[in-house]
């Protein structure tokens, strides 16, 4: 997985360098780009859209993810989880080519976990997360209607791990790098 970063990084840069000029965004200030995208801020909920309204200042964010993976000692069942996120981008600062947003967020997630032992009948319990966060997230646009994002900040966590044990609170730092890099497709107008 460690070898996979470098050669991922250069193969993006050595793409966006092949670029013309011309089809990169738009170099005039204040650009603007179309309002409706398809995308993701969050991996935890890929499929998802961002919409910008009041003349690209503040955006609504909606995303969800979804997973079923087999139960390894129960053939032919399958663990469950799912995710929904929401965020509000509020555009602090913006240039032709980039966005500084301020976003606050949350994410919530539940997945299944096995509760029995095997051979005993296959059963679960659901362990749950909610994510509250406030971010400051960077845009920048590769094509005009393209970007890629990243973003930093800080998030309180609560996570409910089922079993009726207590729920456990954090509150922690947080950002990606370019492995978990959002990107927006403005799609709509």
């Amino acid at each position: 997985m460690s070898r996979r970063i470098p050669v991922v990084a250069a193969v993006a840069l050595s793409l966006f360098s092949f670029f013309p000029l011309s089809a990169r965004a738009d170099e005039e200030p204040g650009a603007v780009h179309k309002s409706g995208s398809i995308g993701f801020h969050q991996s935890a909920a890929p499929i998802g859209v961002r919409w910008w309204v009041a003349g690209q200042k503040v955006g609504l964010d909606l995303g969800v993810g979804f997973a079923s993976d087999p139960s390894l000692p129960y053939p032919g069942e399958h663990l469950k989880s799912v995710a929904f996120s929401a965020g509000v981008p509020i555009c602090v600062q913006s240039w032709s080519r980039m966005h500084v947003l301020f976003r606050p967020g949350v994410l919530y997630q539940t997945q299944q976990v096995e509760s029995s032992v095997f051979p005993a009948a296959f059963a679960t319990e659901s362990e749950k997360t909610l994510t509250l966060s406030g971010e400051i997230e960077a845009e920048a646009f590769l094509l005009e209607n393209f970007s890629v994002s990243a973003s930093t900040g800080v998030a309180y966590e609560s996570f409910d791990p089922g079993f009726g044990a207590d729920k456990e609170k954090s509150f922690r730092t947080v950002g990606g790098n370019f492995t978990s890099v959002g990107f927006h497709a403005y799609l709509f107008h």
